[in-house]
């Protein structure tokens, strides 16, 4: 019987999530170790490690920003100090890897003092409740080889830990079929990864070794015992192999029938086998990554020069960082969000984009399109340094916003171009250093640069009437017997009094526990209680609810039309308005001047009109001396759901939470 060796080839396999009866954590993998596994493959994978890396960067981009940030300087100041650059980037290179990343959060009287980046690899989730909530994850810097005597730390999840403590928010996407634990983006490319590493040993071994199982040695002379084998081996292998291996050899046999005999083991174009194996691991890997084009991540494929790949990467940089940089992005900034609304911290963030401004104009046939589909605004034409239009309509819309009225006329190549205002000299006088509705004062240091310090212009009392109406004196700011406790999108799918009641519980006195044994009703004096009344308010008096006027696209705008810009700064210094103030200053004409064919509108609806930018955001407000925050409210950061009913909003609900701009035909009149 030949004695020969043989070498195994490692094959995939999903890993394994275990909940062991013995055991607090849930077991990831055969060992407990896949999330080091993971990084091994991404880590050996010399495609894979790039896309990695080319990745992350693009999510962090240039860094974490709010665009209200200027608003709320003490809340971003705070936002700052909690997330800092380092942390955030390791959170952001553990959510790409691994599918999975985590913050370790340090709680001082139940606000967040400290935010750090904790390894994902070392934490395995506990077993859930009866509920299905995972209420802790232990931590271990050695799962593979840990002992039956050691214990696992347990740090409690997002949530359940105490006013003085610390807590693990775990970033874990849903993923169907997967509970505990969610794999990365690209574990359906993770084989090829797996096998471009082992085609890379290959190759590294045959040219250092010169002898990669090609040839048989056989000894025809018996069968040695193991140590003579071992010893027989070793010196075969230091003759024949290695750059320096001997190139002639002599041997001694006693006869012809002893001798020994050399085998070539064949590979038949070997070279172009290796060659279309790792041609298709990097397509794989490509395709696994969702990469649109390899060149966004500095990775050259083939002999293309930059000059044929230069128009791919403009039209691909848009399609990558919508379908895939964004996702990402949005994600770690919800759970950002989550963090910081612990600490009552509302902001508007996003990451700055790495996105190479000269790609900015791409020339595309169906611009509006592409604008839906990316979001960016794609640059207009322009004649003297001033944008056109193709319409009328779209040069007055944009006249009343920049502060003039009607167009003018401008003929090039045949084609007649309209530009906003009556003349030519009208709207060159308009671009001053500051948009329409501020004026210059003074200047300040931005960016490091000195640039004009644009403050809003006071309008008059008749202004103020004419643009603002009603809503001027009929928004208020919350009595302060009233406390802040959420604020959702007008078109969330969330009944009024569903969503105060699981918010809000009531706040039980001894005297109102006797009276509610002795069949007693318990009365608040007043339903008004400090603040006017609105019919979406509960008839107790415990909860108010109001809009504010916010934000709803981030295109870009060259000015800001007086009736959004003032109503911005109300809302901005903390003013809010009942519906039924709202609905008033429809039906009194308010903005009418941006009504089709300058008729009345609803406000509620349409906000500032045709192309506006902003929306309504409804708030909740409890009475404080009468109720406290429910026992749902941490879970209700962290999921943003409730229960439903099949009680309505108000008319118009799905609309007011929706950005004119956003809407079909950018919220124009219907045809």
């Amino acid at each position: 019987m030949s004695e020969f060796f043989v070498t195994k080839l490692a094959a995939y396999t999903a890993p394994e999530v275990v909940e062991l009866k013995n055991k607090d954590w849930v077991q990831y993998g055969v060992d407990n170790n896949y999330f080091n596994y993971i990084i091994d493959v991404n880590n050996n994978s010399t495609t894979c490690r790039a896309i990695s890396i080319g990745i992350s960067n693009m999510i962090y981009g240039k860094g974490l920003a709010a665009h209200d940030g200027d608003k709320r300087p003490e809340q971003y100041a705070q936002m700052m100090s909690l997330f800092k650059k380092s942390d955030l980037r390791k959170f952001i290179n553990d959510y790409k890897v691994l599918g999975m990343a985590a913050f370790q959060l340090v709680y001082q009287d139940g606000k967040v003092k400290q935010v750090h980046h904790f390894p994902m690899e070392t934490l395995r989730a506990e077993k859930c409740n009866d509920k299905g909530e995972i209420e802790g994850w232990y931590y271990s810097n050695n799962w593979e080889n840990l002992k039956p005597t050691e214990k696992p730390e347990r740090i409690p999840a997002f949530g359940f830990g105490k006013a003085n403590g610390v807590e693990m928010y775990v970033l874990k996407p849903y993923e169907a079929g997967k509970y505990y634990y969610s794999s990365p983006d690209w574990s359906s490319a993770m084989p090829y990864a797996v096998l471009e590493d082992e085609i890379g040993d290959y190759l590294i071994n045959d040219c250092i070794n010169g002898f990669s199982g090609t040839k048989v040695v056989n000894f025809n002379n018996g069968v040695p015992d193991p140590e003579k084998m071992q010893a027989i081996k070793s010196d075969v292998l230091g003759k024949l192999t290695g750059s320096r291996g001997e190139k002639v050899i002599v041997a001694f046999n006693n006869n012809s029938e002893s001798k020994t005999t050399i085998d070539d083991i064949p590979l038949n174009d070997a070279p172009q086998h290796y060659q279309y194996l790792a041609d298709e691991c990097f397509r794989k890997l490509i395709v696994g990554h969702r990469v649109t084009s390899p060149m966004l991540l500095g990775i050259r494929e083939g002999n293309d020069g930059l000059g044929n790949n230069a128009e791919e990467i403009k039209n691909a940089t848009q399609l990558f960082d919508n379908i895939v940089i964004r996702c990402f992005q949005d994600q770690v900034i919800e759970c950002i969000d989550a963090i910081l609304s612990v600490n009552d911290i509302a902001l508007d963030l996003y990451f700055k984009t790495l996105k190479p401004i000269e790609f900015s104009d791409i020339d595309i046939v169906n611009e509006e399109i592409i604008e839906e589909e990316t979001g960016y605004e794609l640059s207009l034409k322009k004649i003297d340094g001033q944008e056109v239009y193709k319409t009328k309509e779209e040069a007055e819309a944009k006249a009343l916003e920049q502060g003039c009225e009607g167009y003018h006329e401008h003929e090039e190549d045949g084609e007649i171009w309209y530009m906003p205002c009556e003349s030519h000299d009208e709207i060159v006088d308009l671009k001053k250093p500051c948009t329409a509705g501020y004026e210059q004062y003074g200047m300040k240091i931005k960016d490091g640069k000195k640039v004009p310090n644009c403050i809003p212009i006071k309008m008059t009392e008749e202004e103020t009437e004419s643009v603002l109406g009603h809503l001027a004196e009929s928004g208020e700011k919350m009595s302060d017997k009233y406390v802040y406790v959420d604020e959702i999108n007008e078109e969330d799918d969330i009944d009024n009094e569903d969503w105060a009641n699981y918010l809000i519980k009531e706040k039980k006195s001894t005297l109102s526990k006797v009276k509610g044994l002795l069949g007693l009703k318990d009365e608040i004096d007043s339903k008004k209680n400090g603040s006017s009344f609105s019919y979406l308010d509960s008839k107790n008096g415990l909860y108010k609810i109001r809009y504010t006027y916010a934000r709803g696209s981030y295109k870009p705008s060259l000015s800001q039309r007086p009736f959004c810009r003032n109503m911005m700064n109300m809302a901005s210094a903390g003013i809010v308005w009942r519906i039924e103030d709202i609905d008033k200053a429809s039906r009194e004409g308010v903005n009418r001047q941006l009504g089709h064919n300058r008729q009345a509108y609803d406000l509620f609806k349409f906000k500032g009109g045709i192309y506006c930018r902003h929306k309504w955001k409804k708030v909740l407000y409890r009475l404080e001396s009468n109720t406290e925050p429910s026992e749902n409210l941490g879970n209700y950061k962290k999921t943003r759901t409730i229960p439903k009913s099949y009680m309505k909003n108000p008319s118009g609900s799905k609309q007011a939470g929706i950005a004119p701009e956003n809407m079909p035909n950018r919220g124009a009149y219907p045809k």
